[in-house]
Order: structure tokens, then sequence, then C-alpha cells
């Protein structure tokens, strides 16, 4: 493997010991990251996950300190309604587009597929793991609409972190129900080949989310 193979490799699974940390509760927004615990989790020397987690930083997901530490970046609710805002119109490209595609092959069997799992998780998953759904989502109709600059977006911002915070700033037992009707008006303009019908879905999913954070204290 290459040099710059390696590192992301590194970077990789040090984003993934930040993302298992914050599921176990060990992490949350704002926490501090010790390089040396990460060096010792991960089997390597300090250096290389102080690089790792340089790149991180670039990406915004953590904030280097000075003492050569490093602290989860915190976000505010009104920090998830702005990714929100980002994300929206994101997301919407890709939608439209798999809808102009949905006549292809198996992409329709594909969607409903997804679709059902989220139904399924409404039942069986809590907190993150929902998300998560709806993140999966997402890749499957972006790789319908051969839209691989949405993903790199969405990745861009760090969603699965920003999934993590939503799902302790949104009560999902109250609002599942309103995610899992949302998703179904989207999955039905998809289905029936109807981009403009899908991206409005979208945006307006978007704006109600967007609300629940601002309204629930």
């Amino acid at each position: 493997m290459s040099e710059g193979g390696v590192k992301t490799s590194l970077v990789q699974q040090v984003y993934t010991v930040i993302m298992e940390s914050l599921d176990s509760g060990a992490l949350q927004g704002g926490s501090r990251i010790v390089a040396s615990e990460l060096a010792s989790r991960l089997g390597v020397s300090r250096a290389p996950v102080r690089e790792a987690l340089a790149v991180l930083a670039g990406q915004g997901l953590v904030e280097l300190l000075a003492d050569r530490g490093a602290r989860l970046r915190p976000m505010s609710r009104r920090d998830l309604a702005g990714v929100y805002e980002i994300s929206g119109p994101v997301a919407a490209v890709g939608v439209r587009a798999a809808a102009a595609r949905i006549g292809e092959g198996n992409n329709a069997a594909r969607v409903e597929a997804a679709m059902d799992r989220i139904r399924v998780a409404r039942q069986f998953a809590a907190g993150v793991e929902f998300y998560l759904v709806l993140n999966d989502f997402h890749y499957l109709i972006n790789e319908i609409a051969e839209k691989p600059s949405v993903d790199m977006v969405l990745r861009a911002i760090n969603i699965e972190y920003w999934n993590r915070l939503l799902a302790q700033a949104i009560d999902l037992k109250v609002h599942a129900d309103r995610y899992v009707r949302n998703y179904a008006r989207l999955t039905d303009a998809v289905l029936a080949g109807d981009g403009r019908a899908a991206e409005a879905v979208m945006l307006s999913h978007v704006e109600w989310c967007a609300s629940l954070l601002s309204s629930e204290g």
C-alpha cells in the first residue's frame, strides 16, 4: 500500500474509533480527544494519529488544541439546522436525478426495498441507527442517480457525526412516524418518475426538520 493509502486508512480508523466512542457514550460533542489513547487503541505511535486528527480538523470534525490534543467540534441546535440548509438542496439533486432513471433495470425494486428498511428501522432501530438507515436510502438514491458528487458533499460535512447529534437533539419517539411518512412520499414521487415532486418533498422535509431543531428545547 502506498504511503497515501496508509494515511487514508489510518484517518478512517481514527474516524471509526471516534464514531464508536460517540455511540458508547464515551465521547460527545465538545469532548476532548487524547491522541495517546487513540494511538494505544490502534496500536500505532502518536505521530500518525496526530496527522489523522489534523486531516479530520481540516474536514471540520475536530478542533486541534494548542497542547497537540483535539476535541470534537461541538454543534448547537442552530448549527444542526444549518447543516440541513446545506444538505437538503444537495440531497434534492440526487432524488430528482434518481426519478429520471427509476425505470432502468431493477432501480424501482431497490428503492422500494430501501423504503421497507426505513419502515423496519422505525420499529426496531433507536436513535442514530434510524438516521443511518436514512443515510443508506440516500446513498442508494445517489447511486441510481449516478451522482457521486452528492455523496461526496454529504460525507464532507461528516454526515454520520451530524446524525449522532441529531439523535440527541430530536425526539424520535415523537417524530419518527413523520420521518417515515415524509420518506414514503419521497419514495412515491421517485417511483412515479416525478423529479420535481421528489425535489419538493425533499426540501419540505428538510424545512420541517430544521423547524424541529428551532422549536424543541
